[in-house]
């Protein structure tokens, strides 16, 4: 007589067999890669690194926007998707180590989120008006301690990059500048180029054309590496303050309990596509350094550079909302 003991154990067999196909099988659909920052620079890193991933998984992917609360509310929308590795977040450095400290409830933790791999890092450039007598950026520190608060940088809302830039820099240096916060799609930069604000850290796509026009001079990056397009130009830490390095990277990340298996095997075309000639030309002329590191090491990485901006937020007295 088949007992009923017998009979699942007989069941087990194949319906693990077909789990495992399936997992072996992945992707067999489209997949989603979701960008908190549509229409800009984040965007169009989306779609270079999804054209290039699409096609050594074999399925296309599908950039997705949904922007709104520094990144919240992308992140918060992946992490509660399905766990099967078909919807993608294109994670900023800033949705894990700033919302937590400007944002009471995010939406998401970085627990509900598993960093798949490292896909770039951002550098910005220091640019001020050509019609101030700053050549430098010993002369730019030297002119805001003298005159306090009279400089104005056009920066982006609390916690976007180009405020940790400036944050950053008044921290090292002591230099005291009024920084205005603008809603972005340029409006920083036409800020600058009428004359209402005096500097900026801008994103190398964003001030490549102008600086290359005289319209802004530009005195330093805030990486370490000096930058492809602009090599004459020197990282702030050479060019008068020691320490000072800002990158923002980007990663790609799924929500937490997606099995192991899609895991690596997403985790391994990440590093192919980012090895690819096309996807790093194209991701070098945006002002970005292809960079693969995978999950563990980024979650590392984030237990690493948190504490610092925690710090630095604390000393200027910035609450959570």
């Amino acid at each position: 007589m088949l007992t009923r003991r017998a009979f699942i154990a007989g069941l087990g067999v194949p319906l693990m067999s077909w789990a495992l196909d399936a997992r072996a099988a992945y992707p067999d659909s489209p997949l989603r890669l979701i960008v908190g920052f549509p229409g800009g620079s984040g965007e169009a890193q989306a779609r270079i690194v999804a054209k290039t991933l699409g096609q050594i998984l074999g399925q296309p992917i599908i950039v997705q926007g949904q922007g709104g609360a520094g990144g919240n509310i992308a992140a918060a929308y992946v992490a509660k998707a399905r766990a099967d590795g078909y919807t993608m977040l294109l994670g900023v450095s800033t949705f894990f180590e700033i919302n937590p400290l400007i944002y009471r409830n995010p939406g998401f933790t970085a627990r509900d989120l598993r960093p798949v791999s490292l896909l770039s890092e951002q550098e910005f450039v220091l640019v001020v008006r050509p019609q101030l007598p700053i050549h430098s950026v010993q002369e730019l520190v030297a002119y805001a301690r003298a005159n306090p608060n009279k400089l104005t940088n056009a920066t982006g809302g609390l916690g976007s990059p180009l405020d940790l830039c400036s944050r950053e820099f008044m921290s090292r240096t002591g230099a005291k500048i009024l920084s205005v916060p603008y809603k972005g799609g340029g409006e920083d930069t036409l800020a600058l180029l009428g004359g209402f604000a005096d500097m900026m850290f801008g994103s190398v796509t964003d001030v490549t054309g102008n600086i290359e026009a005289g319209k802004m001079r530009a005195l330093g990056v805030t990486g370490t590496r000096r930058l492809k397009n602009f090599p004459s130009i020197p990282p702030i830490a050479e060019a008068g303050v020691p320490g000072y390095d800002v990158t923002i990277w980007t990663c790609l990340s799924l929500p937490a309990g997606t099995p192991d298996e899609v895991v690596t095997r997403l985790q391994a075309a990440s590093e192919k596509a980012i090895a690819d000639p096309a996807c790093r030309a194209g991701l070098e002329q945006m002002g970005l350094f292809p960079l693969h590191l995978n999950g563990a090491d980024v979650a590392r990485r984030i237990e690493t550079e948190a504490p610092m901006w925690r710090e630095i937020f604390r000393k200027a007295g910035v609450e959570p909302v």
